[in-house]
């Protein structure tokens, strides 16, 4: 994962590119960890984030769900990584834009949900898969809330369905369409002008604009966090699912399972 000063603006860009920027422990901590030398530095006024052409960032590395072999290993994972890296994200001092080219999945699209705003390809699609592999997308499902309408949040969710660029437009995902080849010069085109204003002005205008997210929404994250490593990695369907997922077939899941 790479950092570099553009003027006022941060560009960050994703590791693993050979993996579509799939998310391992060491890039979430990495991204939490730029992510707060960039707000700390007096000089930036927004940070973009980047992935390549062929994907923005896969999410999590499914190789990851198969080495967490009991809960205690998976609060560790998603609340030590992943958590941290969200609220980096939410919490970071100025704005944080994503510039998105091909595939959002998972992890990738909520990483655009809690960034403040957004830029789309032509080509950007964007998909919440976890339910096909038996688990659910928790960071969305605990913070679009605060961030998007409970319908549009509950067709990307539930339906596990993959989402075109205009579709997320209307959805409120992203906040601009660009063709592909534009989308990191409009990015950086919507930081420079943020950052025409008071650094200041920005960090205070953030603190309000995502205020529900900081608190009632990032405390719902944790929530759904643990959950998902107390009761889901690890059931049935959990195990029906990434198992058919490494083994490139349907899941068979239960008909009747667990509820709460």
């Amino acid at each position: 994962m790479d950092l570099r000063r553009q003027g006022p603006v941060a560009r960050i860009t994703f590791g693993r590119p050979e993996k579509l920027h799939a998310m391992d422990a060491a890039g979430w901590r990495s991204l939490a960890a730029l992510l707060q030398e960039a707000g700390a530095d007096r000089q930036v006024r927004a940070v973009v984030l980047h992935g390549s052409p062929r994907a923005f960032c896969a999410g999590n590395d499914i190789g990851e769900f198969f080495r967490l072999a009991t809960p205690q290993e998976a609060r560790e994972y998603f609340l030590g990584f992943v958590l941290p890296a969200m609220e980096a994200i939410v919490n970071c001092e100025v704005p944080v834009i994503s510039a998105v080219r091909g595939r959002a999945v998972g992890g990738g699209t909520e990483i655009v949900l809690v960034s403040d705003l957004a830029i789309a390809g032509t080509k950007a699609a964007f998909r919440l898969p976890e339910a096909r592999i038996g688990v659910w997308p928790t960071v969305f499902a605990a913070a679009a809330p605060y961030t998007l309408a409970h319908k549009p949040a509950g067709l990307l969710a539930l339906t596990a369905q993959e989402l075109d660029s205009h579709t997320a437009l209307r959805c409120g995902l992203v906040h601009q369409v660009v063709d592909d080849d534009l989308v990191g010069d409009a990015a950086h085109a919507l930081a420079a002008t943020i950052a025409e204003g008071s650094r200041d002005a920005i960090r205070r205008t953030k603190r309000f604009t995502t205020a529900r997210l900081r608190t009632d929404g990032m405390a719902a994250v944790r929530d759904a966090l643990t959950e998902l490593s107390d009761e889901t990695l690890g059931s049935p369907d959990a195990v029906e699912g990434t198992r058919a997922f490494r083994e490139k077939r349907t899941p068979a899941f239960a008909v009747t399972t667990t509820s709460d």
